[in-house]
């Protein structure tokens, strides 16, 4: 989820009437963006991963504009021929493959829609962007700068240029190193010998993508012309980011131009074309619509849509990266047609159900863990011996194995929780810290049964921060005692994965039910962590079974 702030005024314009705040906050967020709060011109909106081209006053106005009945069909944006061109040097395709471009002419900004620009610029980052991994964008005065352009990469110390920000010139390695951003984003390039970069026909540097632009091509409110450049490792996510943000500046007037990268000419604003069968539609979405009310709500989401035979063919904006198959056209004209004007039914079934109590028990202990500010991870049932047993400094007992499995990650079945919350504080080592996780889930456990294993229900927490100790687990356990309603009792016991003063066995009514720690320094380096981590866990169903 994406939260913007933007001013009701510039949105009102751009919608082309003003729209009252109590209907938008009670019926705009059925469009799928949340109207928080509206005071003064200023709105608090939030936005699912789902829709991109919401992330921007821009997109949120031409959205509304067909949600509301005010300007409804598909928007058709003029391209005109550019002249501009972008060479591609071979030298970045093991570094940063894909590059878009774009010019936007004509533009008059203003500090407001600057400071639009760069939250529409930064969410993209956070959500599409993957934290700028996938993609990274740059906006450049394009009076500043000379094309052709190339995109290359090149050694760290034989270029460098004056970054944002900064009023001298630094090599990009340096920028990595002391730059703001550079810190922030070293992480993408960590395992490159050369870093991409963008620069004009005079080796004026323009952009050092991913990380930061040139200061030369700042843009300001004297700017009138942009030229957008979007470059990432996965070419239909630029090319979507890339429609997105050139259709955005056309709202605002700008006239799009055509730049040659590689040969070929960007944007394309074609639209991907979908039929919809209407018959199909009434049986998912149970409306019993005629196909001219159909059409009618696909236009107010702004698609372009006609009846053929007994099919709606439909042609879906370039800048919407969301509609992949027939149920998201459904989806359409349901939000269109509006939830709350469908009428509730009752399924015909002739049974009731009922939660069963370790799920019951279960959900509870995720709420108290979620109330605890952890975050909650679903990790891989299968595993590897290497990250159950050998990751964790603890000995290799018997455990479930995949027969035939495609690969030692899958060879066997996880007996505890602890070593996959590792992993996903490993795959998230790059993110700011203190990380906090739990798992509610199954492991296998070897036993006397049938099959000689079973599935057992656990819960396990793990924290990492600086300064993150065994305090810090000994306080969430405490939480769950509090939460719960149970009163465990911890006896000092020393298991090799945790330090040896600083860990406990966890009991239950006098049944162990648990371990607690502070993780040793060879499991933190083991997992390649770069700060102390402590957790514990917990088995649900025995202590469910010892409540009752």
């Amino acid at each position: 989820m994406a939260n913007l702030e933007i001013d009701k005024r510039e949105f009102d314009q751009l919608v082309g009437e003003s729209i009252d705040n109590q209907k938008m906050i009670e019926e705009g967020s059925m469009l799928g963006a949340h109207w928080h709060r509206i005071e003064g011109n200023v709105c608090e909106v939030e936005t699912y991963p789902n829709r991109p081209d919401l992330l921007s006053v821009e997109g949120l106005a031409r959205a509304y504009r067909g949600f509301f009945d005010i300007d409804t069909g598909r928007e058709k944006y003029d391209i005109q021929k550019g002249d501009l061109k972008v060479e591609v040097d071979e030298s970045v395709e093991d570094v940063r493959p894909h590059i878009g471009g774009a010019v936007v002419r004509g533009l008059e900004l203003s500090k407001k829609k600057i400071n639009g620009l760069i939250q529409l610029q930064e969410k993209m980052h956070e959500t599409m962007g993957r934290r700028r991994d996938k993609l990274a964008i740059g906006l450049h005065d394009l009076s500043t700068v000379e094309a052709p352009f190339t995109y290359k990469a090149v050694e760290p110390e034989k270029v460098s240029f004056k970054p944002l920000e900064y009023d001298k010139h630094m090599q990009l390695g340096e920028i990595l190193d002391e730059h703001e951003k550079g810190q922030k984003y070293a992480w993408i390039l960590e395992d490159e010998d050369r870093y991409p970069i963008i620069e004009d026909s005079e080796g004026k540097v323009l952009s050092f993508p991913p990380i930061i632009n040139n200061q030369l091509t700042e843009v300001d409110s004297e700017t009138t012309d942009i030229f957008i450049d979007v470059t990432g490792k996965h070419r239909e996510t630029v090319m979507k980011a890339l429609n997105i943000l050139t259709t955005a500046l056309s709202e605002r007037g700008g006239q799009i131009e055509s730049v040659t990268v590689d040969g070929e000419k960007m944007p394309d604003l074609t639209p991907e074309e979908m039929e919809l069968d209407i018959e199909y539609f009434r049986d998912i979405s149970g409306l019993d619509l005629e196909p001219e009310e159909i059409v009618k709500r696909l236009e107010m989401m702004k698609h372009e849509a006609k009846k053929k035979g007994d099919k709606i063919k439909v042609k879906i904006p370039a800048y919407r990266n969301d509609i992949i198959h027939q149920y998201d056209l459904i989806e359409e004209v349901v939000i269109a047609h509006r939830y709350d004007n469908i009428e509730p039914e009752v399924p015909e079934v002739d049974q009731m159900a009922s939660v069963k109590p370790i799920q019951d028990f279960a959900d509870r202990i995720r709420d108290v863990m979620t109330g605890a500010g952890a975050l909650e991870a679903n990790t891989f049932y299968l595993s590897s011996k290497e990250k159950i047993f050998e990751m964790m400094e603890i000995e290799e007992n018997e455990v479930a194995e995949v027969a035939n499995a495609s690969g030692e990650e899958q060879e066997v079945v996880r007996n505890w929780l602890l070593p996959s919350l590792f992993q996903t504080l490993h795959d998230n080592r790059h993110h700011s810290y203190p990380q906090t996780f739990f798992e509610v889930s199954d492991v296998v456990e070897l036993d006397n049964s049938r099959v000689g294993a079973s599935n057992k229900k656990k819960m396990a927490y793990i924290v990492t921060g600086n300064e993150k100790d065994y305090t810090d687990a000994r306080a969430i356990l405490q939480v769950l005692e509090r939460d719960l309603g149970l009163e465990f009792d911890v006896q000092e016991k020393y298991r090799s994965c945790f330090k040896e003063s600083r860990s406990a066995a966890v009991y239950f009514k006098d049944k162990r039910v648990g371990i607690i720690g502070e993780f040793s320094e060879e499991v933190i380096e083991n997992w390649e962590l770069s700060y102390p981590a402590a957790g514990l866990e917990l088995d649900v169903e025995k202590i469910l079974e010892l409540k009752e």
